[in-house]
């Protein structure tokens, strides 16, 4: 389950209507991944400041079985910061991204883990 979290402290209004949807196909685009099985969130309006500063920030959580490492990382940062920059305006400077590697163990879906689902059960229920 790929996942694209923003927390920013721009209001909700400056948040355009498509832009989760629009997350989600970059997400998956990205990572190499099923739409369907993709979720992107955004808090807007978060009390938050950057290096002090309480000019527009945002701070990005993605988080995926697979499709992160030391190779593919700086390609995912790059693309992201820049449709996060174009999209809502934030300077790449006020934005900070954290990858996170998930394994199947610890990650669910239909009441199961993804290790049952793909290694135990090879795929059967999806």
């Amino acid at each position: 389950m790929p996942r694209l979290s923003l927390d920013t402290n721009l209001p909700a209004s400056k948040i355009p209507e498509d832009f989760l949807s629009t997350c989600t196909v970059l997400l998956s685009k990205n990572l190499g991944k099923r739409q369907s099985y993709c979720v992107s969130t955004v808090n807007p309006g978060v009390k938050m400041t950057l290096g002090g500063s309480n000019d527009p920030c945002g701070f990005i959580q993605i988080t995926s079985i697979g499709s992160l490492g030391p190779e593919e990382n700086p390609k995912h940062m790059e693309v992201i910061t820049d449709y996060i920059h174009q999209t809502l305006g934030i300077p790449k400077e006020k934005l900070i991204i954290n990858l996170q590697a998930n394994i199947q163990a610890t990650t669910g879906y239909l009441g199961t883990t993804f290790h049952q689902l793909f290694t135990v059960e090879k795929g059967k229920r999806l």
